[in-house]
């Protein structure tokens, strides 16, 4: 009885790894394996509930640590439990199975442990070896599956950083269009021209394919998600937010008589689709809607910043020479409703990933979300003074 029972178990510890890596790293499906999924979310969890205790800053030091800490936990977790299986294995038929010289002679437990270990690492000291066919047969079997994990674990991290770099390049070119901050209108009056817009078509369509890259690789690697990179102008939610009030404002702000092709244009409905549909397919992998957004200001307050946010893209776009929408009741009322379809959702993901809604947006103050520099004391400083501002 005592064999059954440990080759059951340790049998079952090698399916679930088995499992795991083909859920996390060989299937795309939004979410990793049942222990890759566990630790992830459970380490992001707990450094969240630490750094939100801290400043600003402090907060985005920490939580940039965690992402590079998950995937070699996460192939530690692999290698312990493929360790732990096989020595459930060799336990019961240790040593009557092996061959064990006198030097290595110890507890069946150790010896066990010890045998799985060399064998998975591929060592073989030769002070323990398998004795019958069915031993042979699994210690082959255990030193192809640590060569398997370990070319499988690389490639895994090769795949996964270069996902990450292609993140930061589409960041940047949104960073640097937008007056290296959350500024849409900027952004819009960057591909104005002597009375025309330039190239603007061309940036729109390519904004939504990189969306669309984006999201597939979230879906094929989950972990990209606890990725946290300090500078938020590198931060998907700062991208998002950055496409989806650019459709906002073209198609709300924007003088339709003067500039119906491009308010029109199929680029700009494709990419507020695509943002649109990318946002709440990673808010759906999340499992984020269960979270019910946690209201930190009345609807009265969010429609005044809203409105605030409409009246400065509004002069900005008139100073750059962008002719506006004469009726500014009707062009307020479609900004409203487009904020409203994908704000909570944008901001549950934002606050998920360990990020303040003004840093992202800069609805109360661009400066803010524009200077990703700014030292601890100067951020706080800024706060204070917008608390003030608001008081008055």
């Amino acid at each position: 009885m005592k064999p059954i029972f440990f080759t059951i178990l340790g049998v079952g510890l090698l399916l679930l790894v088995v499992y795991d890596v083909y859920a996390t790293i060989l299937h795309a499906r939004a979410r990793s394996g049942p222990i890759g999924e566990r630790l992830n979310r459970g380490l992001w969890r707990l450094a969240r509930a630490l750094a939100f205790k801290l400043s600003r800053a402090r907060r985005h030091k920490v939580l940039n640590v965690v992402g590079p800490l998950l995937l070699p936990s996460l192939i530690v977790v692999y290698i312990l439990t493929l360790l732990l299986g096989f020595a459930l294995i060799y336990y019961p038929r240790m040593p009557s199975h092996f061959v064990v010289l006198q030097t290595a002679v110890a507890h069946p437990w150790i010896e066990a442990f010890y045998f799985s270990g060399i064998t998975l690492t591929t060592l073989g000291y030769g002070d323990i070896a398998p004795l019958t066919l069915v031993m042979r047969m699994v210690a082959l079997v255990e030193a192809a599956s640590g060569l398997a994990l370990i070319s499988l674990s690389i490639t895994y991290l090769i795949t996964v950083y270069s996902a990450l770099e292609h993140k930061r390049a589409v960041a940047l070119s949104f960073y640097h269009q937008a007056e290296e901050g959350a500024n849409v209108a900027g952004f819009i009056a960057h591909h104005f021209v002597g009375g025309k817009f330039y190239g603007l078509e061309a940036v729109l369509r390519q904004a939504a394919r990189d969306i669309q890259a984006l999201l597939e690789s979230h879906v094929e690697h989950p972990v990209i998600h606890y990725f946290h990179p300090l500078e938020v102008y590198k931060s998907l939610p700062r991208v998002m937010f950055l496409e989806l009030e650019t459709c906002a404002v073209i198609r709300s702000c924007l003088d339709r008589d003067e500039y119906r092709e491009l308010c029109d244009h199929p680029e700009v409905r494709t990419l507020e689709a695509s943002a649109f549909h990318v946002l709440h397919d990673l808010v759906e992998s999340l499992d984020l809607e269960r979270r019910a957004r946690r209201r930190v200001e009345t609807h009265f307050e969010e429609a005044r910043r809203w409105e605030q946010r409409f009246q400065q893209t509004m002069q900005r776009l008139s100073e750059s020479g962008i002719k506006t929408s004469p009726d500014r009741d009707t062009a307020w009322e479609h900004y409203r409703r487009r904020r409203e379809d994908w704000e909570a959702q944008l901001h549950r993901f934002s606050h998920y990933l360990g990020y303040d809604w003004d840093e992202i947006t800069g609805d109360r103050d661009l400066l803010y979300a524009a200077d990703e520099a700014m030292e601890e004391p100067r951020a706080e400083e800024a706060t204070r003074r917008r608390g003030d501002t608001e008081t008055r």
